[in-house]
């Protein structure tokens, strides 16, 4: 359903089909399917997974960007259990009520009191499933970050690489967001914007030293050793691990650097 809602109302391009997420998702044995299978099938399906903060406040802020939220209720009892996910799709605020898809329904009305214990017997889990251009509402740069390298993981590298370009558009001066699109872009063989987006952390933070070696490597491996040694030569930290990176970085440089593929 929620992928279903992005391709409508986005350009975003859905990577399985129906049937393929069916199969992905249901357990025959459990007649159902558990947040692992959710959470893996929709970054399969080229969707950015962004754990929800625990609290009502974080899913009205996101229903209220027009952005549904997976949230996992027990319709039962503690003795008999019916858990069921459930795309929460909006909320009334003059009646106290969310606005959920339980069945073939849309938009079915809950009374806010009753959804809040509903959703308590889960422990208020939840997920908002986006387009990687798109931001959750809610968003700290820290657990986003996590869910576009999550994203990227999967081996969904060009859509990683879009989440980390719309995170700087909310953070732009954030150095761990430019360090992930540098990453990105160098495993994708993008190596020019590779090193700008090194140069533009290090504009932000000269003294980082991880983005500093990582780009002292890339000068050396595009043929430009004395740049890259001059690049090295900044580094400075008092980590013994990060030290013997940057030594095996400094001796790769003067043994001469293996070349990038093309």
């Amino acid at each position: 359903m929620v992928s279903s809602y992005w391709q409508s109302t986005t350009a975003y391009r859905p990577r399985l089909s129906r049937n393929a997420l069916d199969k992905r998702t249901l357990i025959p044995a459990k007649g159902g399917t558990l947040q692992t299978e959710l959470v893996s099938t929709a970054r399969a399906n080229g969707l950015l997974v962004y754990p929800l903060e625990p609290t009502l406040d974080a899913l009205l802020s996101e229903v209220g960007k027009a952005h549904p939220v997976i949230v996992l209720v027990n319709r039962g009892y503690a003795w008999h259990p019916l858990w069921h996910y459930a795309p929460v799709t909006g909320y009334d605020k003059e009646k106290q009520a969310v606005l959920m898809h339980f069945s073939d329904r849309p938009h079915e009305a809950m009374s806010l009191s009753t959804f809040r214990a509903l959703w308590k017997r889960s422990g208020n889990w939840g997920v908002v499933l986006l387009p990687p251009d798109r931001l959750p509402a809610s968003a700290s740069p820290k657990r986003f970050l996590r869910a576009a390298y999550d994203l990227e993981k999967t081996g969904m590298r060009e859509e990683a690489v879009t989440a980390y370009q719309s995170a700087l558009k909310r953070w732009p001066k954030d150095t761990a967001v430019y360090f992930a699109l540098a990453n990105a872009y160098y495993h994708s063989g993008k190596y020019k914007e590779a090193e700008h987006s090194y140069r533009k952390l290090l504009s932000i933070d000269p003294e980082d030293t991880m983005a500093l070696n990582n780009l002292a490597d890339l000068l050396c491996r595009t043929g430009r050793a004395r740049e890259a040694l001059k690049v090295i030569d900044k580094a400075e930290t008092e980590d013994a691990g990060m030290q013997t990176i940057l030594k095996s970085t400094r001796q790769e440089i003067s043994k001469g650097c293996a070349p990038l593929p093309k």
